[in-house]
Formats: C-alpha cells, structure tokens, sequence
C-alpha cells in the first residue's frame, strides 16, 4: 500500500482540531467544473476556481455544498495575471470538524450565510 493516501486518510481521522494557517480560508464548494476544477465561494459571495489535488481524488469525494480549506495566498496576484485558477484546496472538511469549528469561533463571519 502507498504510503501518502494512507497517511492522507489516517492525518483526517486523527482529530477534529483543525487550525487555520496564513493565507488560509474556509471556502463552500458550489459546482464541481470536471477533473480537477471546483467552483467555490466564501463568505462575501465571491466565486472563484480552485484546483483540487491530485492527491485527493480516489480518497475524497466532495460534492456542491461541502467546505473546504483553501490556500488563497496568491488569490489577488493570480487572478490580476489572467489566471482563471486562484487557489488550492488543502483540507477536505467533514463534518465533526466544521461542527468544531463553529464552536471555537474560527468560522468565518460573513454577510452571506453558508447554505
């Protein structure tokens, strides 16, 4: 067995702590655009593309009203370039850990509720 899914799998079941990096944000996924490309929207309604790795296709099925956490450090830079892609997903939310982050006041306060 490969080790990165199986250590891929075993870092999401290993708790509900999640903690949000710099440059880090909680997203909603809003179409699945085919292969590799998610539709996402955060909390103040923008939408934008987002990349989903590899690395997580056969391990993680998302689908339109899931969360993910995405690095959207470059976000501005790519889309002034013509880059239609700005960020990446790096964590897949289930949802014991959205529950827990709610609660802990990470959750992003926005205009727009999360459906």
């Amino acid at each position: 067995m490969k080790g990165g899914r199986k250590n891929l799998r075993r870092a999401c079941e290993e708790g509900t702590a999640v903690t949000l990096a710099e440059g880090e944000s909680i997203m909603q996924v809003v179409t699945l655009r085919g292969s590799n490309l998610i539709e996402v929207t955060d909390g103040e309604g923008v939408k934008s593309l987002a990349l989903f790795p590899a690395k997580f296709q056969k391990s993680f099925w998302i689908k339109n009203g899931n969360f993910v956490v995405v690095d959207a450090s470059g976000r501005d830079e790519a889309l002034e370039s013509g880059s239609k892609i700005a960020c990446v997903v790096s964590r897949v939310l289930f949802h014991d850990q959205v529950r827990a982050l709610e609660k802990s006041g990470q959750w992003p306060r926005c205009t727009i509720i999360f459906q």
